[in-house]
Formats: structure tokens, C-alpha cells, sequence
């Protein structure tokens, strides 16, 4: 963290992202053992000690970050035993680099879940009281949104409950067939770590989903979507991470300010042309940060609407996706 202070505001189950913390370590600046906040329900190092994550600080991290965008991201260790430096930097060569990882897999659900909770707690019907409804109910029913969690962040659950749907979660290497059988009006390709290439599996599903529902992808999800569309992916030298990345809606001409965290890139020069399109686009270093094909029902973008940049420059493209279900699902429809 290059922010100096951190842990101030302690830390409470309702902020939680994910079922528990993937980090393998945190360092810091100056690292707060007591927390100011009402919502505050332990110390970020009682949060951080239960989960058994190091913490290492009195460390100058912007000048760390200094040397990262100089010289590219790179592995690393945390010790405090008196490791010689020699044997550490010996010991983190041995580490796998990031490329090649296919590290969803690690990270996913375990089995299939229904997910009810908005912003504002609002009870949903499950899922499996939905099926077989009426046409007269099929007009204001909420969508049903199968989500893969490749590392799906709770946020965007929140959201599209928030956007009349009603979720359900289900593994990284679920199969395209599991989940078309279970009559989705979209699917949802969640953020996630690791590199994407790897994830041929998940290419393949959304090759035999294209075109037969609404899919909707971020961050790696819509890293997957690239190759799933013919394309090929790279790694950035430090990749894009914060909460202030303008990025230009090329649609709209409009600027939204944006949250990223990603160290791969869709290269939009390997898109067929005549099928994809770019709608985003990073106005710090040009890369692709959206696109949309242009005839089915799929559109994507590399950064995180969810986490609030803006802070709601990026929410209407939870509309957007509930505006596209609603329209696949119209007799007759093109989309089909």
C-alpha cells in the first residue's frame, strides 16, 4: 500500500469482499493498532491474525512502487527472522512468475450457491421456486443471472441483486452445459487472479455460450472473454492498480474514473475487427478496457464498476446487462 496510514478504520464483516482474505502478506507504511470507526468491529492486525496473514511495515512503500514501475512487477518474499538478503532473493527466484498461472482454479467456490443480498438486504425468491412460472410471472420476474466465480468479489452480487436479478454462483470449471440447462436469462464472468491463458477451460464454455444467452464479463472475466472471441492477451510491466484510472467510454465520449487491479491486457489488435468492437479504452497508456461483439449478446470491460470509483461512474453497465437480458428475451429478437 503506498497510502501511508493503514488499518485506521479497523475491520467488520460487512466489508468483506470474499469469504476470507487471499492475500499471502501486507505491507504497509505505518500500520494502525487501533481503529476510529463505528462500523469497526476489530483491529485490522486482530482481522489480519485470525486469517494468519503477515504484516510487515516501517517499510518506505512508495519508493518500493517507484522501483516496481521502473523495472516491472516482480516476486518477492517477506521475512523477519535474519534471513541473509542473499538467500532471500535466492529463494524468490525459485518462485513461479505470475505468467503461466492458472490460479482460478485455487481461488473459486467449492460448490454452487444462491446469493439474495442487495445493498439493502431484500429478500429474493430461490431459485428453484422460479422454475416453471407463468408467462403472466415471466413479465416481472427478476433475471436469473447464473455468476462463474473465477475470484467473484461480493460487491458485484450486491449489484446485480441491486439490478432485479436473482444470483446464482457457481464454480470456475462449471461446464457451458450445467449451466445453459439451468435456463439462464445471463451469464456473469467474474474478476479473478492469475494469468488467463492458462484458463482454457473457461474459454471453451463461453465459446458455446456466445449467442445463446447474455454473457457479461469483468476483469478477468473479460480477459477470458478476449480468447473466447479469437484473441490474445499480454502482461502489463506493473499492470493498473487503484481507484483512480480514467478510462474513456468511446460510446458515450464520456469519462468515467475507475478502480483496477489486473497485470494482463486483451490486445485489441488481436480482435477480429469485423465482429468486436472497443467501447473503453485506458487514457493512461491506450490499452483496451472494454468491448462488446457486435451482433450477439456479450460485452465486457477489463476494470471493477463495483468498487465504487467515482464513486458510481461505472454502475450502468449492471443496467446495460439487465437491458440486454430483457431484449434477448424478446420474441423475434435479433440477439437470438
Amino acid at each position: 500500500m503506498t497510502y501511508p496510514h493503514i488499518g485506521n478504520v479497523g475491520a467488520n464483516v460487512d466489508d468483506e469482499e470474499s469469504s476470507r482474505p487471499y492475500i499471502e502478506s501486507l505491507i504497509v507504511r505505518e500500520f494502525s493498532q487501533v481503529s476510529s470507526n463505528w462500523r469497526s468491529a476489530e483491529t485490522a492486525q486482530l482481522y489480519l491474525n485470525r486469517h494468519k496473514i503477515p504484516v510487515i511495515w516501517d517499510i518506505d512503500t512508495r519508493a518500493l512502487v517507484r522501483h516496481i514501475r521502473s523495472v516491472g512487477a516482480l516476486r518477492g518474499i517477506v521475512a523477519t527472522d535474519g534471513t541473509p538478503a542473499e538467500q532471500l532473493v535466492f529463494e524468490a527466484k525459485q518462485l513461479p512468475s505470475m505468467a503461466g498461472q492458472e490460479l482460478a482454479g485455487r481461488v473459486t467456490c467449492g460448490k454452487p450457491y444462491g446469493w439474495d443480498k442487495g445493498s439493502v438486504e431484500v429478500a429474493v425468491s430461490p431459485w428453484s421456486e422460479q422454475m416453471g412460472e407463468s408467462d403472466a410471472e415471466a413479465e416481472t420476474r427478476k433475471h436469473r443471472v447464473v455468476a462463474y466465480d473465477y475470484g467473484i468479489k461480493q460487491n458485484i452480487l450486491r449489484l446485480l441483486v441491486d439490478h432485479n436479478c436473482e444470483v446464482y454462483v457457481v464454480p470456475a470449471q462449471t461446464s457451458a452445459e450445467d449451466v445453459l440447462a439451468m435456463k439462464p436469462d445471463g451469464v456473469f464472468l467474474s474478476n479473478g487472479p492469475g494469468d488467463p491463458e492458462p484458463m482454457g477451460y473457461a474459454v471453451e464454455n463461453v465459446r458455446k455460450m456466445i449467442g445463446h444467452v447474455p454473457v457479461f464479463g469483468i476483469c478477468l472475466g473479460h480477459q477470458v472473454c478476449g480468447l473466447a472471441l479469437g484473441g490474445k492477451t499480454f502482461k502489463l510491466k506493473f499492470g493498473h492498480h487503484g481507484s483512480n484510472h480514467p478510462v474513456k467510454n468511446l460510446l458515450t465520449e464520456q469519462v468515467e474514473i475507475t478502480a483496477q487491479n489486473h497485470g494482463f491486457c486483451v490486445d485489441p489488435e488481436s480482435l477480429p475487427s469485423s465482429k468486436v468492437e472497443i467501447t473503453h479504452v485506458n487514457l493512461n497508456d491506450h490499452t483496451n478496457e472494454g468491448m462488446r461483439h457486435k451482433s450477439l449478446p456479450l460485452f465486457s470491460v477489463q476494470y471493477h464498476p463495483e468498487a465504487s470509483p467515482g464513486p458510481h461512474d461505472s454502475h450502468y453497465l449492471f443496467t446495460q446487462f439487465t437491458d440486454l437480458m430483457k431484449e434477448f428475451a424478446q420474441p423475434g429478437s435479433s440477439r437470438r
